[in-house]
């Protein structure tokens, strides 16, 4: 089968790898569409993630949705024909944190498309049936692969234990910082404030759902935020930005005894945080690790027209045009939200 494998920073290519076979607990799935994450375009520009580096070839890719061709043995025969969005880290489902609920931080997790897994940037990919959701047939390919990131922003959302009413800012408006300020919205916040660097992104934000959105390069955004508030600082604040620097505005523009919460990917280890304003505030803070529990949400959120992922996908491209799409994706060209591999 077709796969577009990774061998470099910015050297991707077309290969051929052998098709899979599932395991008595998988299905076989004929992979539809698959989206560029930020993760993604780290490894594809880095060829790391902080201290996870890629050390061979490897077939990027994790947010992907696609019709399930076959199942193993032990598999549920009903998946077979169904187009599923597939919840990609696997847990081991016997370790201490997935007995207890948060099988997100399983440190045997299986996660593809990050070293040393293979992703789904193929046409087949077999996966644990548990893990795949059957969407409804109102939902289409490129649909069921942005559930991901929406799992990743309802997870975002959660964390913050939003009230209605409140208000929240969002720092950094690709799509999962789109996506938060939707599920935000439908969570109930009464004034959703956001800001990003580039001024498409900005008008992006009012279109889904904020009330005020700004430019950080052309405002200082601990001044702007004070202003809006009143110099109070919002309820609760959401860097899913893919910056340093944003933790610790964060830190800055939330009230005392306020909510962070942290999604966005920087690529490094260590990002500053001001831990004496943290302190002094009693800051709540809270990192987001993907998702857990929040595919079956996500999908009927999706379903039910309560959150918009289709439009957020501003470009499709052929898995022969998997090198373009990340390069368009990297130079934020043409007003790319989110870019679409479509097989």
């Amino acid at each position: 089968m077709k796969a577009a494998q990774w061998f470099a920073p910015r050297d991707i290519r077309l290969v051929e790898v052998e098709k899979p076979v599932p395991k008595p607990n998988e299905a076989l799935i004929k992979v539809e569409s698959v989206g560029i994450c930020g993760s993604d375009l780290h490894y594809y520009l880095d060829g790391r993630i902080g201290s996870t580096v890629i050390t061979r070839p490897i077939i990027l890719g994790h947010e992907f949705g696609g019709i399930v061709e076959t199942v193993g043995g032990n598999a549920d025969p009903s998946l077979i024909g169904k187009r599923v969005a597939v919840e990609p880290g696997i847990p081991c489902l016997k370790c201490e944190w997935c007995r207890t609920g948060h099988y997100n931080v399983c440190p045997n997790l299986f996660f593809p498309g990050g070293p040393p897994y293979d992703g789904v940037l193929c046409e087949y990919a077999a996966f644990h049936a548990d893990f795949c959701f059957p969407v409804p047939n109102d939902l289409g390919a490129v649909e069921a692969a942005m559930i991901e990131p929406l799992a990743v922003a309802v997870h975002t959302v959660e964390l913050a234990l939003l009230k209605p009413g409140e208000t929240a800012a969002i720092l950094g408006l690709g799509p999962i910082g789109l996506l938060t300020a939707q599920v935000a919205q439908r969570a109930g916040a009464g004034l959703l404030i956001g800001s990003d660097r580039l001024d498409y992104r900005v008008g992006a934000g009012l279109h889904y759902g904020l009330d005020v959105a700004f430019n950080a390069d052309q405002n200082d955004t601990v001044e702007a935020i004070m202003e809006i508030t009143h110099g109070r600082g919002v309820d609760a604040v959401f860097d899913t930005a893919r910056s340093s620097d944003t933790p610790a505005l964060a830190c800055k523009v939330v009230r005392p005894a306020g909510r962070c919460v942290f999604t966005g990917i920087s690529g490094e280890d260590y990002d500053p945080i001001p831990v004496g304003v943290a302190r002094r505030k009693e800051l709540t803070i809270r990192w987001c690790r993907r998702f857990r529990h929040d595919y079956p949400r996500a999908i009927e959120m999706a379903a039910g027209g309560m959150v918009d992922v289709k439009s957020l996908v501003t470009h499709n491209f052929p898995l022969e045009g998997v090198r373009d799409a990340f390069e368009l994706v990297a130079a934020h060209a043409d007003n790319v939200l989110k870019v679409s591999v479509d097989l």
